[in-house]
């Protein structure tokens, strides 16, 4: 199969996040053992998997070529043809995941059964995980599994949509849940109760100041040039009438690879705290409450590290780039692989209706690609 029919049937698996993707994991495992090579599905939520394979020797020093098979939902949008079947119009290849990612998977997939496994002296393995569009879940569910893996890999390339642009540092992404807990009253009487919403609204205003100061930290590699603050879900109080017993938030932070997080978070867990005592000082039973909800790391790969001049060399560029938004690159980066982000496509088509990626774009992945598979035979 080429890459087209390969993406034709990747495309008609409905893997939207959060839910099922044995079929595509099946499809995926029986397609690789037809082939003669040993797949793995790697269960981590009930009915999702990630997959592995080893092509090649048992020999440190391999490459991992890595993607995820779940997609954002379609529900909502207008689509002029059906999200689920893959429509070819001049170079464009319509359907959802096309852009995001199940173009790198089926270039990578039409490659394994051209490798003459004997000419390889290093590994390829293969990593295609769950749940990336909801926090990289599948993946940090694989991480255990990753740090046992033997024998070792040196390089990781994660196939996200660059258009063939190497990439090397992205930004990473926290995600927070606040519960703010008052206490009711009739609303003609303020004093007697606490609202929730009045203090999680001086939680807002602090992050908003927050914001303000942390602009002043520029990593002029990235647009925008700092990290980022963003409450994006409130929800809060049931009648006009009552002042409000709960209000939740949930923000997240999208950090620059040099910005210090973890300061910014112990600042913020500590203007909650004064935020608790204020409210339990006119009642006791009030509290707030913070939950870590999903994170990622950001990439942050030396522009001189190996995987750099391998990349580029085979692309003939000379120029890495950098990218704000956030992948599984900086979760393999944390386990001491060189990794890069590059793959077919581009990022402003991904999660839109009427999704596509250009045939062009998969012809110079499958070129890039047989480049690197080459370099493993020396």
């Amino acid at each position: 199969m080429n890459f087209i029919t390969i993406l034709e049937k990747l495309v008609s698996y409905k893997t939207v996040s959060e839910q099922t993707n044995k079929e595509i994991a099946s499809f995926i495992i029986d397609y690789l053992k037809d082939l003669n090579f040993e797949a793995t599905k790697i269960e981590g939520e009930k009915g999702r998997f990630n997959i592995y394979s080893r092509i090649g020797p048992i020999t440190d020093g391999g490459i991992i070529l890595s993607g995820h098979t779940d997609v954002v939902p379609v529900e909502g949008q207008i689509w002029s043809t059906n999200p689920f079947k893959l429509i070819k119009k001049g170079d464009k290849l319509f359907g959802r995941g096309t852009t995001d990612m199940k173009g790198f998977i089926a270039v990578v997939l039409s490659l394994i059964k051209e490798i003459n496994v004997s000419k390889l002296k290093r590994p390829i393995h293969l990593v295609f995980s769950y749940d990336e569009e909801v926090g990289c879940l599948g993946i940090q569910k694989l991480v255990p599994f990753l740090l046992k893996l033997r024998p070792k890999a040196k390089f990781c390339i994660v196939g996200e949509p660059t258009e063939m642009k190497l990439v090397n540092q992205h930004k990473g992404k926290k995600n927070y849940y606040v519960c703010f807990n008052g206490f009711e009253s009739h609303s003609s009487l303020v004093e007697d109760g606490v609202s929730a919403i009045n203090y999680c609204v001086k939680f807002i205003e602090y992050l908003i100041k927050k914001q303000s100061q942390i602009k002043r930290n520029k990593d002029l590699n990235f647009n925008p040039s700092f990290s980022t603050i963003n409450v994006g879900k409130i929800n809060g109080g049931i009648a006009v009438n009552i002042i409000p017993r709960q209000c939740e938030i949930e923000f997240e932070i999208r950090d620059t690879p040099n910005f210090n997080t973890k300061k910014l978070i112990n600042e913020i867990k500590q203007y909650l705290n004064k935020l608790e005592s204020e409210m339990k000082i006119k009642n006791t039973n009030c509290s707030i409450n913070l939950q870590e909800q999903n994170t990622f790391p950001p990439l942050n790969t030396d522009d001189n590290a190996e995987i750099i001049s391998l990349c580029l060399n085979n692309l003939n560029s000379n120029a890495v780039d950098t990218v704000s938004f956030g992948t599984e690159a900086g979760i393999f980066n944390e386990l001491n692989l060189q990794t890069v982000v590059c793959g077919p496509g581009s990022i402003k088509q991904a999660h839109k209706p009427n999704e596509y990626i250009k045939i062009s774009q998969l012809k110079k992945c499958e070129i890039f690609l047989k480049k690197i598979i080459k370099s493993l035979h020396k």
